[in-house]
């Protein structure tokens, strides 16, 4: 039962985190690359 339990949270918590990082890549894409090319440039 532990195990099924520990599986189900691992599940949920990789679609959380894809869904946020999604939602942030999405938004946050543009201002976080410039940055990081005038930083590496």
């Amino acid at each position: 039962m532990e195990a099924i339990a520990i599986i189900s949270i691992f599940v949920l918590a990789v679609f959380v985190g894809f869904e946020v990082v999604s939602k942030v890549s999405s938004t946050l894409h543009t201002p976080l690359m410039s940055g990081a090319n005038a930083y590496t440039t």
